[in-house]
């Protein structure tokens, strides 16, 4: 299996948020309601329409896919200006880092995370934040075995007027 990466483009945004919503549905359909994902569904191609390359590729942000066979399989976004007042004070922010189920556990995932970190390094950033679904422990578990620290801070991510705390995990680079 040989997979590639490279920056992601204008083209990649169908396949993108489908890699998105699907890994969503997978990570996370024991913790939302199922309209949270019809809704992310429903909306694709609107959210399509919307994805600019300058939205996620600029000096501050970055954004790769992982391809194999000519299919995008695992993706990342992250950027140097985090939106948790908690962690302005230096932190980068790998925001989001996705790899299909049947594509995890090969390596693809510490791959797109070292790209990451190799570009925040450039950026002269030598820590940054990944954040996750408190009750998400599958990739807590990643997380904490590539050295991540358990912050004490916690964010509420609302979804349907129902609060799921969100965690965040600190990195060296």
């Amino acid at each position: 299996m040989e997979i590639k990466y490279r920056p992601v483009q204008k083209e990649d945004a169908y396949e993108w948020y489908t890699l998105l919503d699907e890994v969503w549905r997978d990570a996370y359909g024991h913790i939302f309601p199922k309209e949270v994902f019809d809704g992310r569904d429903y909306a694709r191609e609107e959210r399509v329409n919307g994805f600019t390359e300058d939205k996620y590729v600029g000096e501050r942000k970055i954004a790769y896919v992982a391809e194999c066979d000519g299919k995008i399989v695992g993706l990342i976004f992250g950027t140097l200006d985090t939106d948790y007042e908690y962690f302005k004070n230096g932190y980068a922010d790998l925001t989001a880092l996705y790899v299909y189920p049947e594509y995890q556990g090969k390596g693809i995932g510490t791959a797109l995370r070292d790209i990451f970190t190799e570009w925040a390094k450039t950026k002269k950033a030598n820590k940054y934040i990944i954040g996750v679904l408190k009750d998400n422990i599958k990739a807590r578990k990643v997380y904490e075995s590539w050295g991540g620290e358990l912050s004490e801070y916690e964010y509420n991510y609302v979804v349907m007027n129902v609060a799921y705390p969100i965690v965040f995990y600190t990195m060296e680079i």
